[in-house]
């Protein structure tokens, strides 16, 4: 629930740095290539750990509606994926231009709106629904070797 705050964090910099590029085009293609790194490597790993680790551990304790929860899930984190990929082909062009026309600036803002949209109701089901079904339906041994996943996959990213 850390990481879904700090990808919070991110997105609304990302569209608040829409607004500051027309004045301060250096801290905001800053602000906005921090949080995509950010999105790249912590967010990235966050969804890893629940489509490699939390998801299928718990599909195998889950009755079909709620399997059927879970795969909503998974396939909005494909669809942020094709949102954020379209983000970052516009930030990119946001980066290539001295001075990006107020369409280009607009169209990354709109983007990043959908994005944050998407993740607000997504990070809200994990929150309030995801996290009561893994409490209720896994055990302390299935909790404590996710969580070695998930620190294993952090110590392989820092080399």
């Amino acid at each position: 629930m850390a990481c879904h705050r700090r990808i919070e964090e991110r997105l609304e910099t990302l569209i608040k740095a829409a607004g500051h590029i027309e004045n301060d085009r250096t801290a905001a293609l800053d602000a906005i290539a921090k949080s995509l790194q950010f999105l790249d490597t912590s967010g990235v790993l966050h969804t890893e750990d629940e489509e490699v680790s939390l998801f299928p551990r718990l599909r195998q304790k889950l009755s079909a509606t709620e399997i059927a929860f879970v795969d909503s899930l998974e396939a909005q984190h494909g669809e942020a994926e094709s949102i954020y990929s379209l983000l970052k082909q516009l930030a990119s062009e946001l980066n290539a231009r001295n001075t990006p026309s107020p369409n280009l600036i607009g169209r990354y803002r709109g983007c990043a709106e959908r994005l944050q949209s998407l993740y607000q109701a997504h990070i809200r089901a994990e929150d309030e629904i995801l996290t009561a079904m893994a409490t209720r339906s896994l055990g302390e041994l299935e909790i404590a070797e996710i969580s070695r996943e998930m620190r294993e996959r952090r110590s392989r990213e820092r080399f």
